[in-house]
């Protein structure tokens, strides 16, 4: 696979592009976390338990996960910004579909549809990039598009639980619809698809080759399997967060969402210093200093005689620490295949849904046997551990010694 050509791109030319496909991005992960905050809302709704309407969070992963082998492919042969404005059309259909469920069972399906359309989105989206950025400039540009995506993140948790407050759950799918639609207008007006592009025919042959070669290296599989275990320890906790709080201290779900929003803050902070951290830790330190930090983050919120305000600093170290260990994850992902690299990222976008749908899961059957500081403790731990393990069972390119 040869690299697109992406010389004649200067910096001026790349802003809208940043811009444009930051707001995609946004658009997309405010979908994601909204229902976090809503879960005590939601189950009082449709009178269901907290666990089963978390459990909606692992319907929207997992159909994000299945959908990832399939939208690389499809999105190479048809365009990126043809598939991207798609599936933020869908996206916003489904929302409005969201607004009006009437029973929980048509929340939950319409939530795993949602969850495909999404991930059609920020992978192709950053595969863009990609492709029209220089290689000199691709790793500036990608951290803030991922700063953009981080954004939207802690919007969709934080307004949620204000605008239902306000306007009742069923309004936050329909501001959800409002900024896909947004998105998928700024794509069609700002950007143009490259002339020059070389669109392979849509290939079942093509895909199964592309994606032999990214298992034909031995750290595929212990990678992967990382991610999913990543996934399921720090993305079982964001649906019970609301539910804990309400429990605790009595909160709505605006002020919940405010904590849940304290994990993309972290992120920012981490996009601003990447450069830093690199050079001052290097990937192995960077995966341990991360899983102890999210450890530290979760016993902390295991506490329940602090008051509820210090959660926000709670998820902001883990944050930080997420994307400290996560963005290692990501960059060791991209020299799986160099011949393969899209493949090799779909499948490990994958690889981190997975873990995501199986998180909520996990907490649940753990806050039912240990209760709610037992669970997180739990979850601190296993995190705390895969961040001491992973550089020694896992050689990391560009690891100090």
């Amino acid at each position: 696979m040869t690299e697109p050509s992406s010389g004649g791109a200067d910096r001026a030319s790349l802003r809208p592009l940043i811009l444009v496909l930051g707001a995609c991005g946004f658009a997309s992960t405010f979908t994601m976390r909204i229902l976090d905050p809503l879960v005590p809302t939601l189950a009082a709704e449709f009178g269901r338990s907290i666990a089963q309407v978390a459990a909606v969070a692992t319907a929207f992963s997992f159909a994000y996960a299945i959908g990832q082998p399939f939208l690389g492919p499809v999105a190479d042969s048809i365009g990126k910004l043809r598939t991207i404005v798609t599936c933020l059309v869908l996206l916003a259909v489904l929302s409005v579909a969201a607004a009006f469920a009437f029973s929980f069972d048509m929340l939950t399906v319409i939530r795993a549809s949602t969850g495909i359309v999404a991930g059609g989105v920020i992978p192709i989206a950053m595969a863009a990039i990609g492709d029209r950025a220089p290689m000199a400039e691709r790793q500036i540009m990608l951290g803030r598009f991922l700063v953009l995506m981080i954004v939207g993140q802690m919007a969709g948790a934080a307004c949620s639980g204000v605008i239902a407050e306000h306007f009742g759950w069923r309004g936050v799918f329909v501001m959800a619809a409002a900024l896909a639609i947004c998105a998928a207008l700024l794509v069609t007006l700002v950007l143009k698809p490259r002339p020059d592009a070389a669109r392979p025919a849509l290939s079942f042959k093509g895909a199964l080759a592309n994606y032999a070669a990214v298992f034909a290296n031995p750290r595929t599989k212990l990678l992967y399997a990382l991610v999913i275990t990543e996934g399921s320890l720090i993305f079982g906790m964001p649906p019970y967060v609301a539910a804990i709080l309400q429990e605790r201290n009595g909160l709505g779900p605006s002020l919940a969402g405010l904590v849940i929003a304290g994990t993309g803050l972290g992120g920012i902070i981490y996009g601003i210093l990447t450069r830093i951290l690199v050079e001052r830790l290097g990937p192995a330190r960077m995966t341990t200093v991360g899983g102890l930090l999210m450890a530290t983050g979760y016993a902390l919120f295991a506490l329940p005689f602090l008051p509820w305000w210090s959660a926000i600093a709670f998820f902001i170290v883990n944050g930080f620490g997420f994307f400290l260990m996560h963005g290692t994850f990501q960059a060791q992902a991209t020299e799986l295949a160099p011949t393969a690299r899209g493949s090799a990222v779909a499948l490990f976008a994958c690889a981190l849904f997975f873990g995501h749908a199986i998180g909520p899961v996990a907490m649940g059957i753990a806050l039912h046997l240990l209760g709610t500081t037992g669970a997180i403790l739990l979850f601190a731990a296993g995190i705390g551990l895969l961040g001491i393990l992973t550089p020694r069972i896992l050689p990391l390119a560009g690891s100090r010694t």
